[in-house]
C-alpha cells in the first residue's frame, strides 16, 4: 500500500518531467535555454528530495 501512495505522490512530478522533455525537444534555439533550465531545476529539485528522504541517511 505504501508503494501505491508513493506511486500518487510522485506521479504528477513524473508527468511534469516527461512534458518538459517533449516541450525541450520540440523547442526553437532562442526558447531552447529557458526549457533546459526549467527541466534542470525541477530535476535537481526531485534529486534533493530523493536525497534528503533517503531512509539512512
Amino acid at each position: 500500500m505504501a508503494v501505491h501512495s508513493l506511486f500518487r505522490q510522485e506521479l504528477p512530478w513524473l508527468i511534469s518531467e516527461v512534458v518538459l522533455l517533449i516541450v525541450l525537444l520540440n523547442a526553437n534555439p532562442p526558447e531552447l535555454w529557458f526549457w533546459l533550465v526549467v527541466f534542470l531545476v525541477v530535476f535537481g529539485y526531485r534529486i534533493e528530495r530523493w536525497w534528503s528522504s533517503r531512509p539512512g541517511k
